[in-house]
């Protein structure tokens, strides 16, 4: 069969089995394996995909996307949420807004220890959310910065979407982790930022019924706390970014620690939530290696049909300039996020774009940044925003109000994108200082 003729089919066949709801997963395997088959003509498509999906899967890099699952899982069960939204309640006390940016505030460190935006929107929503009811504050803007806050937990490292993304494009994925750390505490300002001018005129009109009067010996106390968490968490990344250990290698000693930590210092991990939190992890593995795995034969299928340099060669000979590529794929990443997670976005996307950003010379620590970034924006745009179910189902509030309190940190997570796209340097200063220019 004509090479083109196959790549419109498998194109087509793919749209086709989305819109009919089928799982991404197998959507995307099916997909890849067709295209295989007519690329190779026969028998050779099944040795090719063995050989492929086994070669990547078996990679180190990617084992180390279930051990963060496991660490973060731990320190859920372990109880870390609360400990984290009480100690940052204590310190933001006196701010205008100060429940909303404690929450913020919490989910950006709890990100430092899960590596998922669903698990932080989870841990910190669930203590916090029903405490904006009992205070008599804006619920509706606790549950936007809440689905706003857990969106960090792909950005700041740990984060699996670096982990895949690397994978796929053969970037250093501790590069990756230190690129993420500027813009991810850069937009978390952002919103506690946003949130405290909102909140002074919200609050002089009508002070919250509830006001906690905290002393500075309780906000010294509550460092207590957190002080496991915050060993753990520098000793995961620091030992990554020093070159002390693998990302593999400190997912491993970092499960390792939290399981330790939630059982000795912290007390609050059972034997049964031990349990639980392996059950969890070797769920969210298992939908998260189906994707990977189907990803990786369309994949494979998509430059066995050279699909991806077919690309590349339209683009370039439409003479324009890159700034204008990048936006049209911007906006690519936008519509698609509105109805794909991330693992699924990064497959179905990275072997196609990629070799454009490559062929038009931009670095791909910077492309992963601000493609992470869009994700962030889909897990809070309907129908499929995540972070906007996880705060629904916690809330019990109506989606309209949810969509409405994450609306404007949506807006400023775009502003933050186009910064990032303009000033790369943002993303690549502190990757550069550790480790030195690519």
């Amino acid at each position: 069969m004509n090479l083109g003729i196959t790549a419109g089919l498998v194109t087509a066949g793919l749209l086709a089995l989305l819109l009919l709801g089928i799982p991404i997963a197998y959507v995307l395997g099916m997909t890849g394996i067709f295209g295989l088959y007519s690329a190779t003509g026969g028998t050779s498509a099944w040795i090719s995909l063995t050989s492929g999906a086994a070669m990547h899967l078996s990679s180190s890099s990617l084992l180390a996307i279930p051990l963060f699952m496991l660490m973060s899982a731990y320190i859920t069960e372990s109880g870390m949420g609360p400990k984290l939204l009480d100690f940052t309640d204590k310190w933001f006390s006196k701010m205008p807004g100060a429940l909303y940016n404690a929450a913020l505030a919490a989910c950006g460190a709890f990100s430092t220890l899960s590596g998922s935006s669903v698990a932080t929107a989870g841990a910190i929503g669930g203590v916090v959310i029903p405490e904006f009811q009992r205070r008599g504050l804006n619920v509706k803007r606790g549950m936007g910065a809440v689905a706003a806050g857990g969106t960090l937990g792909v950005l700041i490292p740990p984060s699996t979407g670096f982990i895949i993304y690397g994978e796929l494009t053969e970037t250093s994925v501790a590069r990756l982790f230190m690129a993420g750390i500027i813009p991810g505490l850069s937009i978390l300002a952002v919103f506690m930022i946003y949130t405290m001018i909102v909140s002074h005129a919200e609050e002089r009109k009508a002070p919250p019924s509830i006001q906690p009067d905290v002393t500075w010996v309780e906000r010294w106390t509550s460092l207590r706390q957190i002080w496991s968490a915050i060993v753990l968490m520098l000793a995961v990344l620091g030992g990554i970014f020093f070159g002390v250990v693998t990302p593999t290698e400190a997912a491993a000693l970092g499960a390792l620690a939290a399981m330790l930590i939630g059982i000795y210092v912290l007390k609050g991990l059972t034997w049964k939530g031990v349990h639980r939190a392996a059950v969890r992890s070797i769920y969210s593995i298992t939908m998260i290696g189906t994707i990977l795995l189907g990803g990786l034969i369309l994949g494979r299928a998509i430059t066995m049909l050279g699909i991806s340099q077919d690309l590349v060669d339209l683009i370039q000979s439409t003479g324009q300039p890159g700034w204008m590529v990048i936006i049209w794929i911007m906006l690519l990443l936008f519509f698609l996020g509105m109805f794909l997670d991330g693992a699924a976005m990064t497959v179905i996307t990275i072997p196609l774009l990629f070799p454009v950003i490559s062929s038009y010379g931009y670095d791909p620590v910077w492309f992963a940044i601000v493609f992470v970034v869009n994700t962030e924006i889909g897990l809070l745009t309907p129908p499929v925003g995540m972070n906007l179910f996880i705060v629904k189902a916690i809330s019990g509030e109506p989606m309209s109000d949810v969509v409405k309190g994450a609306l404007p940190y949506t807006l400023l997570l775009l502003m933050m994108l186009i910064i990032l796209i303009i000033f790369p340097q943002i993303s690549l200063w502190l990757p550069d200082l550790l480790m030195g220019p690519r």
